[in-house]
């Protein structure tokens, strides 16, 4: 995915409540793009990668724990429960890479329509507007 690309798709998902911070990773974990600036290091987002192909039950995100609670090749969902610091969803893209966006603890959408809906927009052919 170019750069082009993920800026359409974070505008695309940003049109929706409650996001924080959108970032793509290739399959090595390294940090190709982040929707702004916040701290994502590739060390982190390596620990965050491999924590997800290996299906732990639990990745680390700014020094805080989100139990995963969906996790299989393609999609990812996980919510850190006891310090009310949102969701992660994430999905592959038909690149390989990975996309994942960190949400509010409470949005208009549950934790497993976000999964969906990042599923979705990372293996949306043409990236024209995406509804869910």
């Amino acid at each position: 995915m170019n750069k082009e690309q993920f800026l359409k798709i974070v505008d695309d998902i940003n049109e929706y409540e409650g996001v924080k911070e959108i970032f793509l990773l290739n399959n090595e974990g390294n940090v190709l793009f982040k929707s702004k600036e916040f701290p994502l290091t590739n060390q982190d987002s390596k620990a965050f990668l491999e924590a997800w192909k290996n299906k732990e039950p639990s990745i680390n995100f700014q020094n805080y724990r989100y139990a995963i609670i969906k996790n299989d090749e393609i999609q990812l969902a996980a919510k850190n429960i006891t310090g009310g610091k949102g969701n992660l969803a994430g999905s592959i893209t038909k690149e390989g890479d990975y996309l994942i966006i960190h949400t509010a603890q409470e949005t208009g959408l549950i934790l497993l329509e976000w999964s969906i809906f990042v599923n979705k927009i990372a293996w949306q052919s043409d990236q024209s507007s995406i509804n869910i």
